[in-house]
């Protein structure tokens, strides 16, 4: 059972990025299966951490595109970025000392993070990259 599908909703059209939507997606999902197997004590920190990597090595991607295409809106899409890195940094550190554990609530705020930002940013500056031809 996955909890976020992928759908062409999810799509920016861009297949670098798209793939990389995926990997995130995935990332998600297994948070989710690990805590419906009532394996999430064991399995949350590892995929958490590399969700996170992950999430690092695809925003500089997607920042390196935009970069490159001349993306007017650059410098708010990094302060996005790193606002939502920060929150769920801020949730790998209190899983580590114990304050909190992998939750109904923190799957809907990573589905909520990641199909908000790819529906509500990311499919914003698509069609300027693809005119631009930086990706």
């Amino acid at each position: 059972m996955a909890h976020i599908q992928w759908s062409e909703r999810l799509s920016v059209g861009l297949a670098s990025i798209d793939s990389q939507h995926r990997k995130l997606v995935d990332l998600i999902n297994d948070l989710y299966d690990a805590m419906m197997k009532g394996e999430g004590k064991t399995h949350t920190g590892p995929i958490l951490k590399e969700l996170i990597r992950y999430t690092h090595e695809h925003f500089a991607d997607e920042e390196a595109g935009m970069q490159k295409a001349g993306y007017p809106d650059l410098a708010h899409h990094k302060e996005l970025h790193r606002e939502l890195t920060r929150q769920v940094e801020e949730f790998e550190a209190r899983l580590e000392k114990g304050e909190v554990t992998l939750s109904i609530s923190m799957l809907k705020f990573l589905n909520e993070w990641l199909t908000g930002h790819i529906i509500g940013v990311d499919k914003l500056y698509a069609p300027f990259i693809k005119e631009h031809g930086a990706q």
